[in-house]
């Protein structure tokens, strides 16, 4: 999903106040949810009653840092990386092609 940070949330954003930040008031209007709290790698969101983990690529924590320290950044768009990213179907199709090291199998013990 696709993440547009306007500058409306860029002037509003409080810096240093990861519920209150220009990428906390994005996502909450964004995604229509009451609490996102933004850290500088990653957010955590309450959705119908659960919590849940969105990563960020590297260029949207280096605006976040740069944004924290200057109050200045272009406004911005992003992809979410939902948390357990790394599970499903990519991963079981990625699978099948990897193959063991050949120095890490294994024959049977051999005795002396």
């Amino acid at each position: 999903m696709k993440i547009n940070v306007t500058r409306g949330e860029i002037r509003k954003g409080k810096a240093g106040k990861p519920t209150e930040c220009m990428m906390a008031l994005a996502l909450k209007r964004e995604l229509g949810i009451a609490y996102a709290s933004v850290g500088y790698t990653e957010a955590k969101i309450l959705i119908e009653g659960q919590y849940t983990k969105l990563y960020f690529p590297k260029k949207v924590e280096r605006k976040i840092r740069f944004w924290d320290r200057f109050h200045f950044v272009l406004p911005f768009s992003f992809d979410l990386v939902p948390e357990g990213f790394l599970t499903g179907s990519a991963v079981t199709l990625g699978a099948a092609e990897v193959r063991p090291a050949p120095a890490l199998i294994c024959g049977s013990p051999q005795l002396a």
